[in-house]
C-alpha cells in the first residue's frame, strides 16, 4: 500500500488548509441543523470519506450539495449566521464571481489557483452545489453556453469570439424565462428522475433521486456529516467502477499553487 501521507502530514500546508475546511464544514453542518436543511457530501470530500474516513491526501477544497428547493433558506440562513472568518461568496455579494453556485470562502488564507482568477474573497474555499430536476443534460449544456456568455465574452481574446459572445449575450433574459418556466414545471407538474447540477453550474453528472434520499451519515475526519443513502452507487455514478482505487500521481489534482495563512 502506498504511504499517501506525504501529501498532507501534520503542519503541511495541506493539511493546515484541510483543517480550515473542515472547521468550515462543522459550522455549515451545524446550521444546516438548526435550519433542517439536507445537505450531503459530493465529489471528491465523498470519495476521500468512503476511500479515506477523511480528506483524500491531495485536495485542496470542499463539496457539499443541496437540493435547488432549499437555497433560499440556506442562503439567508448563512448570511446571518456565518462567523466573522466566513465569508458567503455568491455573484452578489462578490461582484467579481461569476459563477452560479456559491461558496463560502475562509478570510483568514489567501488561496492562489492556476487560472489566477481574484475575486473580492480569495481564501480557502468550501463549495455549495444545487442539484435540481432537468429535462436531460444535452439540454443544459445547450442552456449553460448562453448563461457562461457574459464571462466568455470578458475572457475572449479575439474580435470574433468577442461579436460571438456578445450576440449570445442578448438572449440571457429570455434563457431565464425559460429556465423559470421548467422549475416551474417540474415543482408542479411533471416527476423526473433526471438530476443535474444547477444551471449555469460547470458539471454535467446526472443522478438518481433514489441513490441520495433518505440521506444517511458517513464519518469524515473523525466526525459524523450527512451523505448520500446509497454511497457507493452514487460514487460509481461520479468515478466509474474503479473510484476505490488510488489514482496515478499524473491523476492526482489539486486546486491550489500556493496558499498564504494569515
Amino acid at each position: 500500500m502506498e504511504d499517501l501521507s506525504h501529501y498532507n502530514h501534520d503542519g503541511s500546508v495541506m493539511r493546515r488548509a484541510q483543517m480550515r475546511m473542515l472547521d468550515i464544514l462543522k459550522v455549515f453542518h451545524e446550521i444546516c441543523a438548526r435550519h433542517n436543511i439536507n445537505y450531503w457530501l459530493d465529489w471528491g470530500t465523498l470519495l476521500g470519506a468512503r476511500r479515506h474516513a477523511g480528506f483524500i491526501p491531495w485536495d485542496d477544497d470542499l463539496d457539499v450539495t443541496i437540493l435547488w428547493k432549499d437555497r433560499k433558506r440556506l442562503i439567508t440562513a448563512l448570511e446571518k449566521e456565518l462567523p466573522d472568518d466566513m465569508k458567503l461568496q455568491t455573484r452578489k455579494t462578490d461582484k467579481k464571481y461569476y459563477k452560479f453556485h456559491p461558496k463560502i470562502r475562509d478570510t483568514r488564507s489567501r488561496l492562489y489557483n492556476k487560472r489566477s482568477t481574484v475575486y473580492e474573497y480569495n481564501g480557502i474555499f468550501f463549495d455549495i452545489f444545487y442539484l435540481e430536476p432537468v429535462p436531460s443534460i444535452e439540454f443544459k449544456r445547450i442552456i449553460d453556453n448562453f448563461l457562461l456568455a457574459e464571462v466568455n465574452f470578458i475572457r475572449a481574446k479575439s474580435v470574433y469570439a468577442k461579436v460571438k459572445y456578445g450576440l449570445i449575450s442578448c438572449f440571457i433574459p429570455l434563457i431565464w424565462v425559460l429556465i423559470g418556466a421548467i422549475r416551474f414545471y417540474y415543482k408542479y407538474i411533471g416527476k423526473t428522475t433526471l438530476y443535474a447540477y444547477t444551471f449555469g453550474g460547470n458539471t454535467y453528472a446526472k443522478y438518481n433521486y433514489e441513490n441520495f434520499f433518505p440521506l444517511t451519515e458517513i464519518t469524515f475526519e473523525g466526525g459524523r456529516f450527512k451523505a448520500p443513502n446509497k454511497v457507493d452507487a452514487y460514487l460509481q455514478d461520479q468515478f466509474g467502477s474503479t473510484y476505490m482505487s488510488i489514482p496515478d500521481v499524473k491523476d492526482r489534482y489539486s486546486h491550489a499553487t500556493n496558499i498564504e495563512f494569515y
